[in-house]
């Protein structure tokens, strides 16, 4: 009976093996690529692109004339007077007409103040926006992938070094094993390093569901299915990317100001306003309109035929209208001050979205000197913590050290190897994205 579930292991190894080799993986610029392409927030605002140039087109339309066509048929049923002008209550005729109507109209505006041209250049204005709104949308996107992902490769190196952690626990259990058994130590001593063991086991355990979680996340954030497979690459990252030097922050906030879409954005924004004040202003002008139309009709009831009626019914005619506002209840001079006010706010908006940018960069900006510092003080930490605690780890193991001199050794280099991760790839993350705020593409 063994033999054969032995049997039945090794067929379904390889074939399980053969399915784990053929999840994807999927490095940073993998999922960004799959998120521009994939992303709902992303099409939607491609859609937004698409429905400003419909706009457009309205907009460059209403230069053409206006042509439409009408055909009406009606009946019509009354009674027949008497030669002295009376309706008699018995004995009276109905008389009944079928009639058809038929006719073109043309129209076309000859001038508006100018409204037609400044609409053209206002809509024209709303595509290049809608447009940077994609590229907008796309930063963002790219972002949080990014952070989402450099998160999942702290989590990684954190469960590396609390596996590391709890190997050497589980060696210093096995070595106080021995020495309590030779009565070398006391049973707390022992007790205290077998709790040591319990601890380290469950914040590895805990490490190992976080970063599940964080691929979770990532893997939601790419709005992959619950059928997809998802496996990220973990790429190690050396000290050069970690110390890669910057340039000063007038060079980073000038770049920054010359290339990212929100900027773009809000300056078309102020460009749009301005449009749609000179609008409201050229609709004091009066309205110059040409029109034309050509129609004909016939009875069905009459005794000549169709086309002799519409020959003798044919009618055209042109004419030339002048619309000149003079008073309607202050509405043109209210659009004109709103306009004039949204002028203002969308400058206030440029403003505000320029300090935005520049606090963003800053922070980014002192962040990555904060880490990088921060960095190569934690090494110092750990190359003097991990040269301490393998002094007192030779001591204890030769009795000279006591369990809690070696506990309190071990959680100084823990410690200083956790301090090293977080400002490793603190340094990074701002680094990355204060590069990718200088229009400096995103890669690992």
């Amino acid at each position: 009976m063994k033999l054969r579930f032995l049997f039945s292991v090794l067929l379904v190894l390889p074939l399980t093996m053969h399915a784990q080799s053929t999840v994807p993986a999927w490095d940073l610029k993998t999922c960004i690529d799959y998120a521009l392409q994939h992303n709902i927030q992303v099409q939607q605002a491609n859609i937004g692109v698409e429905s400003s140039k419909i706009d457009l087109l309205t907009a460059k339309a209403a230069r053409l004339p206006s042509l439409s066509g009408n055909i009406s048929q009606t009946f019509a049923n009354s009674k027949v007077a008497t030669v002295n002008n009376q309706y008699v209550s018995e004995g009276y005729a109905d008389q009944s007409q079928i009639n058809g109507s038929y006719s073109l109209n043309a129209g076309l505006t000859l001038f508006n103040g100018n409204q037609t041209a400044q609409n053209i250049q206002q809509q024209k204005l709303q595509v290049a926006s809608e447009v940077w709104t994609v590229a907008q949308t796309k930063n963002d996107i790219e972002v949080s992938l990014t952070q989402a992902y450099l998160q999942i490769l702290y989590d990684n190196e954190t469960v590396k070094t609390d596996q590391q952690t709890l190997d050497a626990s589980q060696a210093q259990m096995a070595l106080s094993k021995k020495l309590f058994d030779a009565g070398s130590i006391a049973s707390n001593d022992y007790a205290q390093v077998e709790t040591q063991y319990s601890s380290d086991k469950y914040t590895l355990t805990v490490a190992e569901n976080t970063l599940q979680q964080d691929i979770l996340a990532l893997k939601q954030l790419l709005e992959l299915g619950i059928s997809d497979l998802f496996q990220p690459v973990f790429p190690s990252l050396s000290d050069d990317e970690v110390l890669q030097p910057i340039p000063d922050l007038q060079t980073v906030y000038q770049n920054a100001l010359a290339s990212r879409p929100e900027m773009k954005n809000s300056q078309l924004s102020v460009d749009i306003a301005a449009i749609a004040y000179k609008k409201s202003k050229a609709a004091y002008w009066p309205t110059l309109s040409l029109s034309g139309s050509i129609g004909t009709g016939n009875q069905y009831n009459k005794n000549q035929k169709a086309t002799t009626q519409w020959d003798n019914n044919l009618s055209q005619n042109i004419g030339l209208t002048l619309s000149i506002p003079l008073f309607d209840n202050r509405q043109i001079k209210s659009a004109v001050e709103k306009a004039k006010l949204n002028i203002t706010d969308a400058q206030l908006n440029l403003t505000a979205t320029q300090k935005t940018l520049l606090k963003t960069v800053e922070s980014l900006y002192q962040n990555v000197l904060s880490n990088q510092s921060k960095y190569i003080a934690a090494l110092q930490q750990e190359k003097a913590a991990q040269i301490s605690y393998s002094l007192v780890e030779d001591q204890f193991n030769l009795g000279m050290r006591n369990t809690v001199d070696l506990l309190t050794a071990k959680n100084t280099l823990l410690a200083a190897q956790q301090q090293v991760l977080q400002a490793k790839y603190g340094a990074v993350l701002n680094l990355k994205l204060l590069n990718f705020y200088q229009n400096i593409p995103i890669t690992l």
